[in-house]
């Protein structure tokens, strides 16, 4: 995998921002970051996927899909294009060679014939029962999803925006509709500078982590308890739990992250949620 010590790709990536380069070229193109390789299926669309089969769910809303839909895809194949799925962006990043890559790959693993190839969104909504649509927001959209779904996603997210984002949710979610979420409790950095310990970014006060935090990938390093606290106190009533592996903290941690509690130090979870009945 390629590697990049973390703090140049942070001045890079800001760099990036202020000249207004695009990222994904670069990945694409450059340091093939974003080179679709699928050998396995992923644990996160199982959980998704399960979750979608115990609760009967046929329209779901995806929000932060990327670039290759592959997630998208999988449960297309799984479910025989008998569920609708729309899945938006806050900017347009889908590249429909990856997709059509996703597709194959999915495929084969899955031992399918392939759908066929997507010439443009038009193709991905016939062939997959998939809409995909960039830049969209979720004010924009009516009632009729039974669930919605993301994936290493949520933690992206500033507070406000998340906070905004699920009190959004409750407006297009159908009476009883669910929320699945994977959160990635990881410094995204140590992704591609093994040299560093997954959790980094907790040594370092919220001002200094200011320095490095960027648009292209901004990390609000919310902890596991915290966003228990801000889901419950959004009005919603958490149904499941998946607990991910514990991984080893730095050796120095800021005194702004409880180091007591075991939770701050998991590597991930999976949530399936629901809104509280009055």
């Amino acid at each position: 995998m390629f590697q990049i010590n973390w703090k140049l790709k942070a001045l890079l990536y800001k760099v990036f921002g202020v000249f207004r380069l695009k990222i994904f070229f670069i990945q694409k193109y450059v340091t093939k970051r974003s080179k679709v390789e699928i050998d396995q299926v992923n644990k996160s669309w199982v959980h998704h996927a399960d979750s979608i089969t115990k609760n009967k769910a046929k329209n779901i809303l995806e929000i932060g899909a990327g670039k290759s839909l592959e997630q998208n895809i999988y449960i297309s194949y799984r479910f025989k294009n008998l569920i609708n799925q729309t899945t938006i962006d806050i900017n347009k990043m889908i590249d429909l060679d990856y997709v059509n890559q996703a597709s194959e790959q999915i495929a084969n693993m899955l031992k399918l014939k392939k759908k066929g190839k997507v010439k443009n969104l038009k193709d991905l909504e016939d062939l997959y029962k998939i809409k995909y649509m960039a830049p969209f927001s979720l004010k924009n959209l009516e009632r009729e999803y039974d669930m919605c779904i993301s994936t290493t996603a949520l933690e992206h997210f500033k507070i406000s925006d998340l906070k905004e984002y699920l009190s959004d949710l409750k407006n297009i979610l159908k009476r009883g509709g669910l929320v699945s979420s994977i959160i990635d409790y990881s410094d995204h950095y140590s992704h591609t500078d093994s040299k560093i310990s997954n959790l980094n970014y907790l040594k370092y006060s919220k001002n200094t982590w200011e320095k490095y935090n960027n648009q292209y990938l901004y990390q609000n390093r919310l902890r596991h308890q915290d966003y228990i606290k801000i889901f419950e106190t959004s009005g919603y009533k958490i149904k499941e739990i998946f607990l991910g592996n514990t991984l080893v903290p730095p050796k120095v941690i800021s005194n702004e992250f409880d180091e007591n509690n075991k939770d701050t130090f998991l590597g991930w979870a999976y949530f399936l949620m629901g809104e509280k009945s009055n």
